[in-house]
């Protein structure tokens, strides 16, 4: 699933191509799991111009104005795409006047398009509300794995299995903490170290990867990263369970 990062240059990417341009209509693809009819979208959104496209935990938002916002969330396996023509098999394509149509795809068609959704209220993890303050009051209170906590959509917004486990690397704290018993120092440096890792992985994905607004950049990664038997450090990198999700990690971590 594409997380904060990702979306991150996904979003920038789609603003190039999209950003000012005049919406003609939305077609909305067969068997599909969204809510809103194609003459709803269209009554709503066609012949608007797209003023911006913004990114909130793990959705995209498009933005026509008058309160006309379409919001995006790829899930596992959803696909962005510029193709030439819009594809037999599709979740919903956006055509625009005088650039290629922008096309959601999923084999399991389960990614999530909303029309004018509930306002998402979770603290992004890239937002001014994310501070070692923040994050030490919501901490205390859960008895959780910290690999839990951090990923868990009601609590912070953005991080995955991905790249919590670089996050909890860089910060040297085992996945399987308890949030609670983690000492206020390391809190704190937890903290930095979440934005840290989001901004210099954002730099990574752009340089090697520059227009990019589909799929999963990992190859970068320091321990989540099935083609590195070593961290960047030399210690061995080890895989466990952690709330049901395959974890990497190294003895370097401390488990509090």
């Amino acid at each position: 699933m594409p997380e904060i990062c990702d979306l991150e240059v996904f979003k920038d990417n789609l603003k190039k191509v999209y950003k000012n341009k005049k919406l003609e209509k939305v077609v909305i693809g067969k068997d599909t799991k969204i809510k809103s009819s194609e003459k709803e979208f269209n009554d709503s959104i066609s012949e608007k111009t797209l003023k911006d496209i913004s990114r909130h935990a793990k959705e995209l938002y498009f933005n026509f104005g008058e309160n006309d916002v379409v919001s995006m969330h790829l899930m596992l396996h959803g696909q962005l795409s510029m193709p030439d023509d819009v594809p037999e098999k599709f979740i919903i394509a956006f055509i625009f006047e005088g650039v290629k149509p922008l096309v959601l795809s999923d084999y399991q068609k389960v990614a999530n398009v909303t029309l004018n959704p509930k306002e998402n209220n979770v603290v992004d993890a890239l937002s001014k509300e994310m501070t070692a303050e923040w994050l030490e009051g919501q901490l205390q209170k859960k008895k959780a794995a910290i690999k839990t906590v951090l990923t868990d959509p009601k609590v912070i917004g953005g991080i995955g299995n991905a790249y919590v486990d670089e996050i909890l690397w860089e910060a040297r704290i085992a996945p399987d903490s308890v949030a609670m018993h983690i000492p206020k120092r390391q809190v704190h440096q937890l903290a930095k170290v979440i934005t840290t890792v989001i901004h210099d992985s954002i730099k990574k994905i752009k340089e090697t990867h520059p227009d990019i607004i589909s799929g999963e950049i990992r190859d970068f990664m320091a321990v989540h990263n099935h083609k590195r038997k070593t961290s960047p450090t030399g210690e061995e990198i080890l895989t466990k369970q952690v709330g049901g999700k395959t974890t990497y990690y190294t003895n370097e971590q401390v488990k509090y």
